[in-house]
């Protein structure tokens, strides 16, 4: 079955050209790994917030990204950008 994932990050002041290139950098990476159907990135700059909005096979699969990019260091980098730790919401996607 398939899921939405939203990702809710508050960012530190100041990064923003530094966050443009690693995301461009790294989202084709999520685009193209096993299960993941779609990948958008939104941001709310009064807030300094971005949104990450993905679908994906199920659950298990966007784990095994998030692992991926735990052991690759890709996580690591991309917390550094936040404020505080992201909120991941898993989402069923309704039929209706």
């Amino acid at each position: 079955m398939s899921v939405k994932v939203m990702i809710e990050c508050n960012l530190k002041q100041g990064k923003t050209g530094e966050l443009d290139a690693f995301l461009l950098a790294n989202v084709p990476t999520v685009r193209g790994f096993s299960g993941c159907g779609r990948v958008s990135v939104s941001f709310d700059e009064h807030s300094v917030v971005m949104m990450i909005d993905e679908d994906w096979q199920s659950v298990s699969h966007h784990q095994k990204y998030l692992q991926f990019i735990s052991d690759n260091g890709v996580l690591q980098q991309l917390k550094s950008f936040m404020s505080s730790p992201p909120t991941i919401r898993y989402l069923q996607l309704s039929h209706y």
